[in-house]
């Protein structure tokens, strides 16, 4: 890694010379014309304003790039300025540092394609001192690119680069403008006014801009490190990303990516990254291969091109079949558990299908047990490649070569589920089963499918907190919560359940289907029986913690009813549950 600075004549003339491309991962110049000032005025006052990352060009590590989003004039010339003394014959990449380098180039090589950018004489001497961009000012580009406008007082922001002309402009406006009445009596008072004018273009005619450059024998993993490291706007270099610039134009990920979304919108829906085709992509491809299925970054980016145009398609089917699974398993883009088993269930279907299998199909209950004991691991979330390799393994073996499929051990007891935050895998598996397995809504009855829309109500309000004190830590616990239709989330909105529910009880009493609400109570994983007279009263607020134990007991035996002997609980919990039940 090397550490330098280009001055701003450098760092234009290698932008305009084509030796500073943009790789294809990068996104498009979306900075707003207020940022562009910003950076500028920050220049003229000598302000730092972050270190470029650029990467030598290396035939090893070629990634598609394109040239800086910015109409350089065919002719233009800097040929006044001093040569550049870093990097003269060799290319860059920039990996971060885009969006000021086609600002900068867009400024002072005049390149924007639709706007000219001057500089405000008289603004830089009313406003300059008081920290304001107003003397940066933009315009609509015509058919003329006049130097200089408003009878001179706004000059074209590359002319600075050329202090010979700058200056003469400058004294020129000062003297004959007729902007500054009170000079003609004090010709020093208007020599010092330009000089102060003069001062602020020779401040960015010097300015240097700190380059880190990486070397030429960087491998991917390093690059993606320190760009992920270094990056000054958080964004992290995806694995798709450079695979988009790997092979860009043939095969144009990009587009590819879009198409598959438009054609499968429950991958947009569900928020899934393009790595996710490669990676079944790549599993399909090395089945039956001695090697062991890691779909690594490295491999991924190794997988030939023809194999890509050939197999996408399939893969990226293959994945939304598999989207489209999970959510009849309940999970809804907030809720999925686990991206990476679907890459793995995934890549065996579209293998069976291949081969003309049912097993996976044939076998649902064995596949639902094995996927929500996997996705029930405590600490569990996106999986590492190994996991994804293993798991597509397992699958495979089941599927095509007749092994068994054994599932994971489940640990979880009543403490466990009650201690249980929304960011724990475990309870957005929970919401999945809660999902997966309440069929009508408990309010109106209605039928609960896949396709519902679903909302995540509070049994308790929220507004329990400060009404009476209890913990909202504990009123957003997964015992408290209960999927049902948008429209009734909204019509129950922050009332109590002994309310809502009186009033279910009392027209079920009246209709005579008091016995087929009470199944629907049970089936929600409400611990209460409309049938007895007491239900009310195990819903006071002052038995909250109660109606909580006694509910996580009932999602135990929802969850064992999924999972099977691979649920593991602890004993003593259990005989503390039954204390607390007589309270």
């Amino acid at each position: 890694m090397q550490t330098t600075s280009y001055s701003l004549v450098e760092l234009l003339r290698r932008a305009s010379d084509g030796s500073l491309t943009i790789p294809q991962f990068q996104r498009e110049f979306i900075w707003r014309e207020s940022q562009v000032s910003l950076l500028i005025d920050s220049m003229s006052r000598a302000y730092p304003v972050g270190s470029l990352l650029l990467l030598a060009k290396n035939p090893e590590l070629t990634l598609s790039s394109r040239s800086i989003e910015a109409q350089i004039s065919e002719g233009y010339s800097l040929d006044e300025a001093p040569p550049n003394k870093v990097g003269t014959d060799e290319e860059h990449y920039i990996l971060d540092g885009q969006q000021r380098t086609t600002s900068i180039a867009r400024v002072f090589l005049n390149a924007h394609p639709r706007k000219l950018y001057y500089f405000d004489l008289k603004g830089i001497l009313d406003s300059f001192d008081q920290e304001e961009t107003s003397w940066i000012r933009v315009r609509r580009r015509g058919k003329s690119e006049p130097d200089r406008k408003d009878n001179n007082r706004l000059l074209r922001a590359d002319i600075v680069l050329d202090q010979k002309k700058t200056d003469i402009y400058v004294s020129e406006y000062i003297e004959d403008s007729g902007d500054f009445p009170e000079f003609a009596q004090n010709k020093n008072q208007g020599r010092e006014a330009a000089a102060r004018i003069k001062g602020v273009f020779e401040t960015i005619r010097n300015y240097k801009v700190p380059v880190v450059v990486l070397e030429r024998d960087s491998g991917v993993e390093s690059v993606c490190r320190i760009f992920e490291t270094i990056n000054s706007t958080g964004t992290k270099l995806t694995t798709f990303d450079l695979a988009v610039a790997r092979f860009y134009p043939d095969p144009d990920l990009r587009r590819m990516w879009s198409d598959t979304l438009d054609t499968h919108p429950i991958l947009r829906e569900f928020e899934v990254d393009g790595e996710r085709v490669l990676q079944v992509l790549f599993l399909i491809s090395v089945a039956g291969e001695k090697r062991y299925p890691d779909p690594t970054r490295s491999n991924l980016l190794a997988l030939a091109p023809e194999k890509i145009k050939r197999e996408w398609g399939e893969s990226s089917e293959a994945l939304s079949e598999a989207y489209r699974w999970a959510q009849a398993q309940g999970a809804r883009p907030k809720t999925l558990p686990s991206q990476s088993l679907l890459v793995a269930l995934a890549a065996v279907r579209k293998l069976e299908q291949r081969n003309k299998t049912k097993t996976l199909t044939e076998n649902h209950d064995v596949i639902r047990r094995w996927y929500f004991s996997k996705a029930m691991q405590a600490g569990a979330s996106q999986a590492s490649n190994y996991r994804i390799g293993q798991d597509f393994q397992d699958l495979l073996n089941y599927a095509l070569h007749g092994a068994s499929l054994s599932p994971s051990e489940v640990s979880l007891n009543r403490k466990a589920i009650l201690e249980l935050k929304p960011s724990d895998v475990r309870y957005k598996t929970l919401q999945n089963v809660f999902a997966a397995t309440i069929r009508q809504d408990l309010m109106t009855g209605d039928n609960i499918d896949s396709e519902s829309a679903l909302h995540d109500h509070h049994i308790f309000p929220r507004n329990a907190a400060k009404r009476h004190g209890l913990e909202v830590s504990k009123l957003d616990g997964i015992c408290n919560r209960l999927p049902v239709l948008a429209t009734t989330n909204q019509s129950l909105g922050e009332a109590y359940p002994h309310e809502y529910l009186r009033d279910l009880v009392n027209r079920a009493e009246s209709e005579g289907t008091l016995g087929i609400l009470s199944r629907r109570i049970r089936d929600c994983l409400i611990p209460i029986d409309p049938e007895e007279s007491s239900w009310a009263n195990d819903l006071r607020i002052e038995k909250f913690d109660q109606f909580c134990s006694r509910r996580a007991d009932m999602i135990l035996s929802r969850v064992s009813e999924i999972v099977g002997d691979s649920l593991r609980t602890n004993q003593s919990d259990n005989e503390e549950l039954m204390e607390d039940s007589d309270v």
